[in-house]
């Protein structure tokens, strides 16, 4: 079994004590296009190109940008299977962060939003008080309930790569749930090769579950996991939750009603959907300390805001897609093929010459904090404590409106 150094506790959006992480995100407007950077050209200067005139940054890209270290610096200073923030915090958290309470803060952040470049806002007084909301486990579960039965995604371990093929999973349920618990079988592995899939754990498995009963669930694997040394804890049973809601209005969920930022007459609607034709709704997710979403790129804008506990993110310029190994076919294309969390696959001499040259910064979202992820850029998370909500929205090059 490979070294691992995480340790567990349970991360989500407003779970019990042992705490789920809970986040949402919006997805915002515009059409996506590749831009340039994905055919291997400097994040700084990204060219423009006869397919995709408008391919090239706007002025000021480059200026604007976090200072960058090396991915491979990034990684080998804090392990990915350790959710636990190392003392101090991390060296690599460049990115501006907009105090939403001084001046000129909105017209910063419309900037930075144009510009495609990350950022982080906090001291937002309307998201602070639905985190306070959300920091009720009752409240949560309550809440979440109205709906009777959710899509829960399961893992044998906390790595949780994306698989678009409902049919496989399914054809995966018995080799990855035998009678005694979840497997790591390497043949489960081995059966998405000839699929494209090159990641070395298999992808989680669906199944429905309601909301409680996840919880219930996920705090009793918290639980146990406590008693369990550091690598067999990375090895064990993760549960994790990806819902959605419309964006506007209807008021008829918990995450409609309580999330108001995007409303017609909301002073911050402008900076989170510019292009409300386009926007494609929030999602949801909520998911133990130690579930990793693999690294990947989204072909839209994404505002992360959390709700409750916390979530690294490391992350990396367009340009450096061509150091990680991608999957560009296949079910879990867009997604990078490299185990992060091995301490074996990242110090291979080529692998880690590619990672050393490949831009990167992390930052830790908080309970209260938006985080802005332009498209194309590639993002690597884990769930370091409670969750985080996403609007997401289609973007491309030169479309961004003020």
């Amino acid at each position: 079994m490979r070294p691992s150094y995480r340790k567990m506790a349970l991360v989500g959006v407003g779970l019990a004590a042992a705490a789920l992480a809970a986040s949402a995100s919006v997805v915002a407007g515009g059409a996506a296009r590749l831009p340039a950077a994905f055919r291997g050209l400097a994040s700084a200067s990204l060219a423009t190109d006869k397919r995709h005139p408008d391919a090239a940054p706007p002025e000021g890209y480059a200026e604007n940008l976090p200072k960058f270290a090396s991915m491979l610096d990034v990684l080998l200073a804090w392990n990915p299977d350790d959710p636990a923030e190392p003392a101090g915090g991390s060296k690599f958290d460049t990115l501006e962060v907009i105090d939403w309470a001084t001046e000129g803060a909105m017209e910063r952040a419309t900037e930075l939003r144009n510009l495609e470049i990350p950022f982080k806002i906090k001291n937002m007084p309307e998201l602070d008080e639905v985190a306070k909301k959300w920091a009720d486990d009752d409240y949560v579960i309550e809440g979440m309930s109205s709906r009777k039965s959710y899509t829960i995604n399961t893992a044998h371990n906390g790595h949780f790569m994306f698989y678009q093929s409902n049919a496989m999973a399914k054809e995966l349920k018995k080799s990855l749930r035998p009678a005694n618990g979840y497997s790591s079988s390497k043949q489960a592995s081995n059966a998405f090769k000839p699929r494209g899939y090159t990641f070395d754990h298999p992808p989680p498995v669906p199944l429905p579950m309601s909301f409680a009963k996840f919880w219930e669930e996920s705090a009793a694997l918290e639980e146990a996991n406590k008693a369990k040394p550091p690598n067999e804890d990375a090895e064990s049973r993760h549960l994790y939750l990806s819902t959605g809601d419309s964006w506007e209005g209807a008021g008829d969920t918990m995450i409609s009603r309580d999330i108001n930022l995007f409303e017609k007459d909301a002073p911050t609607r402008d900076l989170f959907i510019p292009e409300p034709t386009d926007v494609r709704g929030q999602h949801c997710r909520f998911g133990m300390r130690g579930v990793v979403a693999e690294q990947h790129w989204d072909g839209h804008r994404n505002f992360i805001y959390m709700l409750r506990g916390m979530k690294r993110y490391v992350i990396n310029p367009p340009a450096a897609c061509t150091a990680m190994d991608m999957m560009h076919s296949g079910p879990s294309r867009r997604h990078a093929g490299i185990d992060f969390s091995d301490p074996e696959a990242i110090s291979d001499p080529e692998t880690a010459a590619q990672l050393d040259k490949a831009q990167a910064v992390e930052t830790v979202l908080r309970a209260g904090e938006i985080l802005y992820m332009p498209s194309f850029w590639l993002h690597y998370i884990v769930e370091a404590k409670i969750n985080d909500f996403r609007l997401p929205q289609a973007a491309r090059w030169g479309r961004s409106k003020a």
